[in-house]
């Protein structure tokens, strides 16, 4: 749980600076994100999370930042960080 908690306060701090909301759009937090959504239990949850988070990884296949952080965004709220 706490892990949890400092990863959520971690990409909280991202997503509130420029510099940072940037990198989230990267193979490396998608992975990270996949692992995270699997371990969900609320199934309603976990189903809106994939889903926001396949758009997200679309957008950033076809180089569309604002894109991916918008469904990016929509995958941390239905995992409530």
């Amino acid at each position: 749980m706490f892990k949890i908690s400092v990863l959520a306060a971690f990409l909280a701090i991202a997503a509130l600076s420029p510099a940072y909301a940037q990198d989230l759009c990267t193979d490396a937090h998608m992975k990270q994100m996949d692992g995270m959504i699997a371990k969900m239990t609320d199934p309603t949850k976990k189903k809106e999370a994939t889903t926001a988070l396949d758009m997200s990884k679309a957008a950033m296949k076809k180089g569309d930042k604002a894109g991916c952080m918008k469904h990016m965004d929509e995958a941390h709220k239905a995992m409530g960080i």
